[in-house]
């Protein structure tokens, strides 16, 4: 017992260790992205760095994301492993700050040929720190499929990979170590000579310009001088936002009304920004109450217009609800009515009904309203942020959204109804080279008519917007998140509404045996065919309305990272082939990111945790649903 205890314990130290060490490396990127930004640094040494930081960083979290949630797994071994790599990180970082820090630029901001040697210098200590870095990433990688491997035989081997991997890497930190004395001492001493010559060079200038105790400097020559200050003021503020647009995370969300993007939007605002604080919540009031007020009608219609034979029990509560639309005042929501709705809801007769339903239109989260009736309609009820996320509410134009997510800097835009084009004309310039065009689908729409045509999917709309999108010169170099939404629906649907009817040109499998997987290729195959641009596509199949997403945003928060480090590796590529030079270049390779002749495929992973699966980069998440129809 006290074996086990004294295991925990130290897991739990470890885990304290990793995030400090997560939580050192995040400032360190953060700090040398300054130094890259102000040094303009077209080698790609330290951009290099920035990458295999980033990546050490993300298998970090991945490691104290496995620690969390699979603590009884962790073998005493394992962790010893671990212990040693975490003292060996903590090293490296303790050696990349102390350079940062003689590296700083001093207070002047000329640049003479000591500084310019000065980082010369800096840049083999750049290089050394960039392999032990991936030696150190790779160690990480091993260890942390150790800890998901089951199988002993194979789990010595990674453990003695990883081993070799320290090993090597130990022996690159000793020699880290006593060259950064070296390379410290040289440095220091280019930092003093730096001052000297521009102490010299100010000595100079005040003899070459220096006045006579009699004259003044005369009006015009103050003004010329504020005129100066003022002019450098804007460079600098100019110079500043650049670099901040630089190296911002821009999404554009995309989509049609009722697609979910709307939910994502609010969603990333109540996880990632400031949130609903309660006064701006209490404004959304009477919008909660319309929406369970359409709810109620949507009902009503259903059963009007099958003409379903109920049980006497719930034609009692179909009178109810008959008679709460007439009579009762729109503000307000009977008991009565809370109760007929619940029962109506959980009957097995409504739920084949909701299922088959493909004319009657309910609000687009409608098992949600109508599981949290009960609550929404008391008397002091204030709406919360689960309820505002779900309303069914766009006003049109274009919002934006900034939050800082882990160490993406995100600026988010949402494009709902029409744009009038002289605003098109002068606004859309700031969409040019997104980061990720994030479209959102509902899956579930397929069998809705298009235009009134019976034959005709609702999706056909979706694909010609999706295709006006994709093959847009705005965005020759973004990538696209796909966001197929109500997968759960869907699914259910295939079952009485067959894909055929509303695609002749699909082909379901001969022998029946998946007929799910082969409608989702099928439609994710409708999307790449109209993708003309050749751009990445990642795909999501999810329920947005099911739980708060965290899995599908961590999903989505590995994808950007990964879609920011190939744009840095390609952008290194191109100033590196530009300049004639490929010494600063990872390996001396070209980048293994998208092309513009091919999407990424042969990327994949899984993220598994309780409720939920996310399936690499091209993928699915899907979350586990409840027994309300859908």
């Amino acid at each position: 017992m006290s074996g086990s205890l004294a295991d925990e314990k130290r897991t739990f130290s470890l885990m304290a260790t990793v995030g400090a060490n997560m939580d050192r490396l995040r400032q360190s990127i953060n700090n040398l992205c300054q130094l890259h930004d102000r040094w303009r640094d077209n080698s790609g040494i330290s951009i290099n760095l920035i990458a295999q930081l980033t990546a050490l960083k993300s298998n970090l979290n991945e490691m104290q994301d496995w620690m969390k949630y699979a603590l009884s797994d962790m073998h005493p071994q394992l962790l010893k492993d671990l212990d040693l790599l975490m003292t060996s990180c903590s090293l490296m970082i303790r050696n990349l700050d102390d350079l940062l820090a003689q590296l700083r630029q001093p207070d002047h901001d000329k640049t003479d040929w000591a500084i310019k040697l000065k980082f010369q210098v800096g840049s083999r200590s750049m290089n050394r720190l960039r392999s032990v870095a991936k030696r150190q990433t790779d160690a990480v990688s091993l260890l942390l499929a150790a800890c998901k491997c089951h199988t002993t035989a194979q789990r010595k081997i990674l453990l003695h990979k990883s081993r070799q991997i320290r090993k090597e890497d130990s022996s690159s930190l000793n020699t880290l170590v006593r060259t950064s004395r070296w390379n410290g001492q040289a440095i220091k001493a280019l930092t003093e000579l730096s001052r000297m010559i521009q102490w010299f060079r100010f000595l100079f200038y005040i003899k070459l310009f220096r006045r006579g105790p009699e004259e003044t400097p005369n009006e015009q020559e103050y003004l010329d001088a504020a005129a100066t200050m003022r002019s450098e003021a804007i460079d600098r503020a100019l110079e500043a936002d650049a670099t901040m647009l630089r190296r911002e995370t821009k999404l554009v969300l995309m989509g049609q009304v009722n697609s979910g993007k709307e939910l994502i939007m609010r969603q990333m605002k109540v996880l990632y920004a400031e949130g609903y604080p309660r006064d701006e919540r209490i404004q959304y009031l009477y919008a909660v109450r319309s929406t369970v007020r359409l709810l109620l009608h949507s009902i009503i219609d259903l059963i009007k217009d099958t003409g379903i034979n109920l049980p006497q029990d719930l034609k009692q509560d179909f009178a109810v609800l008959l008679d709460e639309v007439e009579t009762v005042d729109l503000s307000r929501i009977t008991p009565a009515a809370v109760r007929a709705v619940e029962h109506l809801w959980s009957s097995p007769a409504f739920s084949t009904l909701f299922v088959k339903n493909f004319e009657i239109d309910f609000p687009q989260y409608a098992p949600y309203y109508a599981q949290e009736l009960s609550r929404i309609a008391t008397g002091d009820y204030v709406p919360s942020e689960a309820d505002i996320i779900r309303l069914n509410k766009s006003m049109g134009g274009i919002k934006e959204l900034r939050f800082n997510w882990d160490e993406l800097e995100v600026h988010m835009f949402n494009i709902s109804g029409y744009v009038p084009e002289q605003f098109r004309k002068r606004w859309f310039h700031q969409l040019e080279n997104a980061t990720a065009l994030l479209y959102t689908v509902d899956v579930s729409t397929y069998d809705r008519p298009y235009f009134g045509q019976p034959t005709e999917s609702q999706l056909l709309d979706d694909f010609a917007t999706f295709e006006s999108w994709a093959n847009s010169p705005k965005f020759t170099g973004s990538s696209i998140i796909l966001i197929l939404n109500n997968f759960s629906r869907f699914r259910e649907k295939l079952q009485h509404s067959p894909l055929t009817t509303f695609f002749p040109d699909y082909t379901p499998p001969a022998d029946d045996s998946d007929p799910e997987s082969s409608a989702r290729q099928y439609i994710l195959r409708r999307f790449k065919d109209v993708n003309r641009n050749r751009l990445s596509i990642y795909s999501f199949w999810v329920d947005l309305d099911m739980s708060d997403n965290q899995h599908l945003y961590a999903a989505l928060k590995k994808t950007l990272q990964h879609i920011q480090q190939r744009k840095a590796r390609s952008e290194v590529w191109d100033a590196s082939t530009n300049g004639g030079s490929r010494s600063g270049t990872a390996g001396r390779t070209t980048p293994t990111g998208r092309s513009r002749g091919g999407t990424l495929s042969n990327r994949s992973g899984t993220l598994r945790s309780k409720g939920s699966v996310a399936t690499g980069l091209t993928g699915t998440v899907t979350t586990a649903g409840s027994g309300s129809p859908r």
